[in-house]
């Protein structure tokens, strides 16, 4: 009987923690054995190249892909941080193949005529040469990396986003008659602020104070800054409807923030962007805007105040859809369903 290949997920912490989604996945299904390590650091992140914190992550990386001394067939990180391309360096400076390095949930800002983002743009595609899987978050972002990294079909692949199960069954006390918006990342709340600023509705922001890029709000806008994600939960889950004002980006962003809502059931009106497009079907999982546009927020946001059903609709909807799609067990399984496909062209 051939015993089944083993996986290792790595991560960066001062602790063993796992990330938020492990314990909603099932391990056994995924047709491998997934294992997971922190690399520790004393405090914080390694952020400066040669710094103490860098040198131990880079030594701890370094013993786990010596060549005849892991076991596993592939090594995961997540998104584009430090350990991503500590791995990608290693493998690429030595010529490692194996582990085949897997890097979930990348997400990398858009390349401009600076020298400084050329000169990142340079460093990256040179480092991530040795990557065997890159899964990003919406299908335009994947032809994005495509081309702005010379990246062929097999090596970039999209799986739509997940969020975390418990929302689905959150509870509000009550609904209240307010508007939630949330997020940092190339927000467009000046967008947002004038659509707001002809409406007498109660809007409630939930952002950096740097995002709001010195919106001036109206006496019906209330802007809370950085407050925890529980009190965000309530707040979102109390309100009637949730508006994700975005900016009109080649990368994909808004996805927490938007399946969340979703998963509470709260009708959505996003800016129609890559990271919305692949996860909202208009006017029947949510409404969908263009961007720059405060006319149409406030028509949109104006149309669901006015009709109680169509927001019930789409909330039942959108959380459907989160039941059905875009849970961890679903993000997992997709996953480990790409590999198979690739291992059966590229043994």
């Amino acid at each position: 009987m051939t015993s089944q290949p083993r996986s290792l997920l790595i991560t960066i912490g001062t602790h063993d923690r796992r990330p938020w989604w492990w314990n909603y996945i099932d391990r056994e299904a995924l047709g491998c054995v997934l294992d997971h390590k922190v690399v520790l650091v004393r405090s914080g992140r390694p952020t400066i190249i040669m710094s103490g914190g860098f040198l131990r992550v880079f030594i701890q990386v370094l013993w786990i892909l010596i060549p005849g001394r892991s076991r596993y067939r592939h090594i995961i990180t997540i998104e584009g941080g430090w350990l991503t391309f500590i791995v990608a360096f290693i493998q690429s400076a030595l010529m490692l193949r194996t582990p085949r390095h897997v890097i979930i949930q990348f997400i990398m800002r858009e390349k401009n005529r600076s020298l400084k983002s050329r000169t990142k743009y340079f460093f990256m595609r040179s480092c991530l040469f040795s990557v065997y899987l890159v899964i990003c978050s919406s299908r335009s972002e994947r032809q994005y990396y495509k081309a702005v990294f010379g990246w062929n079909d097999d090596k970039i692949y999209y799986i739509p986003f997940h969020t975390d199960p418990k929302f689905i069954s959150y509870r509000p006390i009550l609904e209240e008659e307010f508007i939630v918006s949330a997020g940092r990342t190339f927000r467009d709340y000046p967008t947002l602020v004038a659509a707001f600023s002809v409406s007498a509705f109660p809007l409630i922001i939930v952002a950096s104070r740097s995002s709001i890029n010195g919106a001036k709000v109206t006496p019906n806008i209330r802007v809370l800054y950085d407050i925890p994600p529980s009190e965000l939960t309530s707040l979102m889950s109390r309100s009637i409807a949730v508006v994700l004002p975005l900016e009109d980006r080649m990368i994909s962003v808004g996805q927490s923030v938007l399946l969340q809502a979703m998963a509470l059931g709260k009708p959505v009106v996003a800016t129609s962007v890559n990271g919305t497009k692949d996860y909202i079907e208009h006017m029947e999982t949510g409404l969908l805007v263009p961007p720059n546009d405060p006319k149409a927020i406030a028509d949109a946001v104006g149309l669901l105040i006015a009709d109680k059903d169509l927001r019930t609709k789409l909330g039942r909807a959108a959380q459907e859809r989160i039941k059905n799609m875009h849970l961890p067990s679903h993000y997992a399984q997709a996953v480990s369903l790409r590999l198979q496909q690739l291992e059966s062209k590229r043994p």
